[in-house]
């Protein structure tokens, strides 16, 4: 192999690099622009004093707290295992009532989905991580962030790294948290 040959393979794989790169920094869900300006990124200290949203991966279920006492639980849908729910300490830092999300994968990927609707979205996560509503899914809970039969719409995989809820559960959520609003993604 000659020099530019060896060159233009290099340069190929530092511009995939990058791409990789940018696809991590990007989300599973594209933030839409007309709101990116509106949202304050810079206050992500907890405001809402008491409020707290708790993710179990492990039960695939959703507590929700009031000066630490339970007032909800729900049955969600997590990440799958290609695209998990990250872990740790959040806080909720954009309400979105409705909107679309946009899949950052192109056509012909595995994790390609067609534009969205969504009824409502509260954004913890930069790059695109979701508490949402799912009319795509019937079923929540353990088992439904893998490959799993929903006796609606067939077999399905979990999220792309989001948690999903009902419609119902999504709209009670969207009403009782704020800006702010702690989110524990637990194991």
């Amino acid at each position: 192999m000659g020099a530019q040959s060896i060159l233009k393979k290099r340069s190929f794989l530092g511009f995939l690099a990058l791409l990789a790169a940018l696809l991590l920094f990007l989300s599973p869900l594209a933030i839409p622009k007309a709101y990116a300006s509106s949202v304050n990124r810079g206050n992500l200290s907890p405001s809402a004093q008491g409020k707290e949203i708790v993710i179990s991966l492990s039960q695939q279920e959703m507590y929700v707290f009031q000066d630490g006492a339970q007032v909800y639980s729900a049955a969600v849908m997590t990440g799958r295992p290609a695209l998990p729910t990250p872990t740790g300490t959040y806080y909720i830092f954009a309400k979105l009532s409705p909107t679309t999300f946009y899949s950052p994968w192109p056509p012909g990927s595995p994790y390609w989905y067609a534009p969205t609707h969504i009824n409502y979205a509260l954004e913890w996560g930069y790059g695109g991580y979701f508490l949402h509503d799912s009319w795509w899914h019937s079923v929540y809970g353990p088992g439904t962030n893998g490959w799993h039969h929903d006796p609606v719409d067939g077999w399905q995989w979990g999220t792309h790294g989001c948690v999903a809820m009902p419609l119902k559960v999504a709209a009670w959520l969207y009403n009782w948290a704020p800006i702010g609003t702690t989110v524990q993604i637990n194991p």
